[in-house]
């Protein structure tokens, strides 16, 4: 006997860390929607977080579909202009990760 698929799959987790403790949890059953729920806490924070310049090119980014781009864009840069923040990814294969984001993120 199997379980059903919405068992089997795993959930993915996204944790945003800063210095005052966590600032975002994200949970979904694929890649693709993580990211999505990523992109938009991004995209309310990096006009805030980011230099204008850099905030511009994850808004780029992020119209272009390329939602992994503009994560590690974000992360890569983030605690320049104010607080620093780390995103730390469980549920994923290093592996499964876009190589945009690979040295942005931690996996757990």
């Amino acid at each position: 006997m199997t379980a059903p698929a919405h068992v089997q799959q795993p959930h993915l987790t996204a944790i945003v860390h800063a210095a005052d403790g966590v600032r975002f949890v994200a949970t979904a059953r694929c890649p693709e929607h993580l990211s999505a729920q990523v992109v938009s806490y991004i995209q309310e924070r990096c006009d805030y977080a980011l230099w204008p310049s850099i905030a511009r090119e994850v808004r780029s980014l992020i119209d272009a579909a390329k939602p992994y781009a503009a994560i590690a864009m974000y992360f890569a840069h983030v605690g320049e202009r104010w607080d620093a923040e780390r995103l730390e990814l469980g549920g994923l294969a290093f592996g499964d990760l876009s190589q945009a984001t690979r040295g942005a993120v931690t996996a757990v």
